[in-house]
Formats: structure tokens, sequence, C-alpha cells
């Protein structure tokens, strides 16, 4: 071995380049010859953390395209950009209207009919939808909602993957709630007589209840500009508009 590499092995073997003492160089020249040197100590600390940073700006990368097109969620309670039909299973409607019409007026119909999903449940129902949507856990019976169906309306705006309305439905076999949910603006039809009362639910929201001989109805519209109804029926038993402004309420957050 020449003296440059006795120099450099005594003096950087182990990565720290200090002086050594006259017996320390003896005790390693003979180790040297021995092969017996330790091997360099690998600073590990700097890489380490150049992966973890690199790791964590590609994350944030990903994350700010997903939040901007809809592919990736950034956050796991953000609902997705526009229906994701992926949790749903599309429903083939059998109605295409009265018998003697001719091909091109069934074709007319059925371009004005939504398509219809339906969800293994109602989780990957409110999962799917593109707008949140809290629906009431304390009812005045024993039931659990279950998913009646979704629309995807075939309107000009849809382009946006908007124009989404769902309904669920529970019952006890006598009494029956319905909710319905939808993002767009829609008219009532047949209900221009019917006597509303304009009532104050949670946070301030403004609702409209209407009270019939076997049940009532509440409309009302969230923050997020999405419209609810909710109604139910046979319930002499309840004061019916109690119970409406509690579910109401239960859907507000």
């Amino acid at each position: 071995m020449n003296n440059k590499r006795i120099h450099d092995a005594i003096h950087n073997h182990i990565g720290e380049g200090r002086v050594f003492s006259k017996e320390e160089e003896n005790e390693l020249l003979t180790k040297i010859g021995n092969n017996q040197t330790l091997r360099p100590k690998r600073r590990w600390f700097p890489e380490l953390l150049g992966w973890g940073l690199a790791g964590a700006a590609i994350l944030l990368v990903l994350g700010i395209i997903g939040s901007q097109t809809g592919i990736l969620p950034f956050s796991a309670d953000r609902q997705p950009e526009r229906l994701d039909t992926s949790l749903l299973k599309e429903s083939v409607s059998e109605s295409t209207g009265p018998d003697g019409l001719s091909d091109e007026q069934r074709e007319e119909i059925e371009s004005r009919q939504p398509k219809l999903y339906n969800a293994d449940s109602v989780e990957d129902a409110l999962n799917a939808l593109p707008f949140q949507l809290t629906l009431p856990e304390n009812l005045p019976f024993e039931a659990e909602f279950i998913l009646e169906g979704i629309n995807d309306w075939h309107f000009e705006s849809n382009s946006d993957g908007k124009d989404i309305s769902v309904d669920f439905r529970a019952t006890n076999g006598v009494e029956v709630i319905f909710v319905e949910a939808f993002d767009f603006d829609k008219e009532f039809i047949g209900q221009g007589n019917q006597s509303l009362e304009q009532v104050e639910l949670k946070k301030g929201v403004s609702g409209e209840l209407y009270i019939g001989e076997d049940g009532g109805t509440m409309k009302f519209e969230n923050k997020e500009g999405i419209n609810i109804s909710i109604y139910i029926s046979n319930s002499e038993k309840y004061n019916t508009g109690n119970v409406l402004i509690d579910l109401a309420d239960q859907m507000i957050e």
C-alpha cells in the first residue's frame, strides 16, 4: 500500500477526517494490513429527507390535479365533481309511451327521460352524488331509508355532470317518509293552490310547510343550493308539522 492510500485510510476511512495520534495511526495501520478496516459511515439522513420531500411534493401535485379535475378527491369527505356512476348500476326504463306511437315519437319520449341508476347501498348512493346530502336518522317510527333511484336528467346544462335528482324512502309498512333532493330548478305541478306555511329551520334556513289530510310536505333549499323535499304520509298520530321540521333540521349541517 503506497503512502497516499495509507494517509487516506488513516484520516478518512471512517469519514471523520480528523488527525490521529501516533498510537492510533499504528493501530489503524495494523488493521489495514489485516483487512479489518471499517467502511465509511453512510450519512442517510440528508438522503432520506430529500426523498421524503420529493414524495410529499408528488402527493401534493396529485391532490391539486384531482381537486381540479374531479378524477382524484383531495379529501376523503369530498363529493365527486359529477355523478360517480362507478358506484351505481344503470336501470333500463321499460316505458316508452302508449301503444300506437311512431318510432320518431318514441325516440322523442326516450330523449326526455332521465337515466335511472340504482346502488347496492344507501352509502354508495350518497357517495356517488355530486352534492353533499345527509339523511335523517331519528325517524318517528322504526325504519331505515332505502334508495328509490338516482336520475341523471338530459338537460342542456348536463354537460357539467349536474341535473341530478335522488329519491329515498323509509317505511314500516304503514307510515312512509319520502326524501327527494335535486340540484336544479324544478317546477311542481298541481300545487299552486296549496296553502304553504313559511317556517324557519336550523341555521336560518327557510322552509315551506304544507299539511294535508293524511300527511304533509316540507320543502327547503340548503346552504349549498340543493333543493330538498320531505313527504310523510299516514301520520295522524304525530304532530306532522313538528315531525317534518325535525326531519328537515337533521338534514341541515
